[in-house]
């Protein structure tokens, strides 16, 4: 984003914000001052950094006005063992694609994404060893929106990190309202909070925003007819926001840790909005890994096994993750979309038994209540392949049949200017074994059923019609910042977009969603050996994700830096000299058969030799040493080490 007087937020006629929305940057030697500036003013006391001994102070400084970088934001500092690096935000973006507006506005803020970080640290003070680089490495990678710092958002007034409903339970209570931004914002969404946390102790709130991993996208101002009365414009908008707890990669962070934080759970809001907030909606959804304790950790295999911690184990750890949703959302309805049978049905049984002997428990305390009326967490398993297959998606009438009831109960927040209010009463939390594509699917569905929901109910749309039928303007829209969502959190987690996401982008199920599933299974699968990073082509060196882990545990706290710890980095193992050798065999093998086809001479016995010679046993080497590779493939793969034990936490 271009430099401004008024930075990030010009647009602002008064500067009544809790945030600076625009800094300057100098660089002074060893010290980093970050002015705040508004209108070309200065607008309070700078902040200054010492990068050599990480001394923070806020202080009266001359204006910067030569020689600086306009930032919008500092995300935190990172205290290593050689001395400290300020992160700080130096590009935004407010970008269009796909009828889609990826930085929206939520509660009349301007929602920005970052597009470029910049990490300041002294290196040449002598302290630095190449441990010490390693962490700087980490955390550049952690924070850069190139690499694994993507898909963060903020802004400078709103509260971002709450759901519409908390948002007006926070505002409502005098004790909280009055609090700070950031000590209003949820912890579990706040993603920069670790790194932040310096500076927020040293009284420097008013810098520091806080942001969100996770995706937000709006369809503005869209006209609708009513059945009396003129046009009204309708705006839909779509938060997701990962949690900072258990975060990583696909395959090195499934199921529960002991402490109930759970892999891969987002929550995702739908907010809308008729006539400029004269109406207002919001229906939240979350989105997690199977609650259970067990693990999937890489080993050069396509189909990795599943290991499942006892259920005595594993029971009190659901059972604190599902109380604290419960305490969260009020009551929960659990939907698996997993396989019932095979590899994947012995995860759904473990996880349909705890939750059963949790709603047991709950009824055991109420005796007016059965298991399975007993208020809480209910699960409703729906094996999404045996019912849909590869195109009958239709079939997921079932489901709706199955929990429609539960919809209706839950119903959504919601006000309006004859003071109509409305409370969300319940949530649901799909799952599959990823959490990203058939959970895609479905949560589509859900918020689709919402908004018809919403439309109906001010007469904006027929009650006999579908979104489809009414208004196919409105769905396509729809269903493309929809599958932009699915996406953005399946590239966070899995390294690409969303499988299955052709279904919620067109609403077919046909060949070329099939192929792109392909490509995307492959893709996942390499993903292991290489990571690339979204909108760009570039691929990284083989065994990368162990390296995102890392980068992301320290970003996210996971791991602190204890000052005389000895550094966890080791050597590991890699594909390279093994696939360079299977390489070598297979074209020496073909080279070798070209030449024997050309040569044509020798009789037939000769030729068998030769063939068995030169071309046969190459590529028996090539393949027993690829099988070596996949038995010892988890001595071959990019393991985390800042945090190992995290992948088994139960071990």
């Amino acid at each position: 984003m271009a430099a401004t007087d008024g930075g990030a937020a010009s647009g602002t006629s008064e500067r009544s914000l809790e945030l600076y929305p625009s800094m300057r940057l100098q660089r002074l030697g060893s010290i980093a001052v970050i002015q705040p500036v508004w209108k070309g003013k200065v607008e309070g006391s700078s902040l200054t950094c010492d990068l050599e001994t990480g001394t923070l102070a806020l202080a009266e400084h001359p204006k910067v006005d030569k020689a600086y970088t306009e930032v919008f934001g500092v995300l935190g500092l990172a205290r290593l063992e050689a001395g400290p690096a300020l992160v700080v935000v130096t590009a935004v973006e407010q970008a269009r694609a796909a009828g889609a507006v990826l930085a929206a506005t939520l509660r009349g803020h301007p929602l920005y994404r970052v597009t470029g970080t910049e990490v300041l640290a002294d290196t040449r003070n002598g302290k630095w060893k190449s441990s010490d680089h390693r962490f700087l490495k980490l955390l550049k990678s952690g924070t850069d929106p190139r690499r694994h710092g993507g898909s963060l958002y903020f802004a400078y007034g709103g509260d971002v990190t709450l759901s519409q409903q908390r948002y007006e339970a926070v505002h409502a209570d005098p004790r909280t309202a009055s609090l700070a931004p950031w000590q209003r914002a949820a912890p579990a969404f706040f993603w920069n909070r670790a790194l932040a946390q310096p500076l927020l102790e040293a009284g420097m709130h008013a810098f520091v925003p806080p942001a969100f991993q996770g995706f937000a996208g709006q369809i503005s101002e869209f006209a609708l007819a009513g059945a009396t009365g003129p046009k009204q414009a309708v705006t839909i908008t779509l938060i997701a926001r990962r949690s900072l707890k258990r975060a990583g990669c696909r395959q090195w962070r499934r199921g529960l840790d002991p402490a109930a934080a759970v892999a891969n759970f987002v929550e995702s809001e739908q907010l809308v909005a008729v006539d400029g907030g004269a109406l207002q909606a919001s229906f939240v959804q979350v989105r997690g890994s199977i609650p259970l304790l067990w693990s999937q950790a890489p080993c050069l295999k396509y189909k990795i096994p599943i290991l499942i911690a006892p259920p005595s184990r594993s029971q009190p750890a659901f059972e604190e993750h599902a109380r604290a949703l419960v305490k969260g959302y009020k009551e929960v309805v659990g939907i698996n979309l997993a396989n019932q049978t095979g590899r994947e049905g012995k995860l759904s049984a473990a996880y349909a038994d705890a939750a059963s002997d949790f709603a047991a428990a709950a009824a055991d305390g109420d005796t007016h209540a059965s298991p399975a009326a007993a208020p809480g967490f209910r699960l409703v398993p729906f094996d999404f392949h045996k019912q849909c297959g590869a195109t009958n998606y239709a079939r997921l009438a079932i489901l709706w049949e199955g929990i429609s009831a539960d919809f209706r109960r839950f119903a959504y927040w919601f006000r309006d200017s004859a003071g109509t209010a409305d409370q969300q009463g319940g949530v649901f939390r799909t799952n599959c074994i990823d959490c990203l594509d058939r959970t895609n699917v479905v949560q589509g569905l859900l918020g689709r059923k919402q908004l018809e929901h919403v439309l109906q109910r001010m007469g904006l749309m027929p009650e006999s019609s579908t979104l489809p039928q009414a208004l196919p303007e409105l769905d396509l829209a729809f269903r493309v910042m929809w599958a932009d969502h699915g996406d953005e959190v399946s590239m966070q987690y899995a390294g690409t977009g969303a499988m299955k996401s052709a279904f919620t982008r067109t609403g077919k199920r046909d060949i070329w969603g099939l192929l792109d599933d392909g490509a995307k299974s492959l893709t996942r699968y390499v993903n292991g050996w290489v990571d690339g990073w979204v909108g760009e082509c570039y691929y990284l060196n083989n065994f990368e994700d162990g390296h995102k882990q890392d980068a992301l545990d320290l970003v996210t706290g996971s791991y602190t830096v204890t000052p005389g710890k000895p550094p966890p980095f080791q050597a590991q193992g890699s594909p390279a000299v093994p696939l360079l050798a299977v390489a070598a065999l297979a074209v020496l093998a073909a080279y070798n058969l070209l030449s024997l086809s050309s040569d044509g001479g020798g009789g037939l016995l000769a030729l068998s030799l030769l063939l068995l010679q030169q071309v046969a046993v190459p590529l028996a080497l090539a393949a027993a040493l690829l099988v070596l590779m996949l038995k010892r493939g988890s001595l071959l793969v990019d393991k985390p080490q800042l945090a190992p034990e995290l992948a088994v936490p139960w071990h």
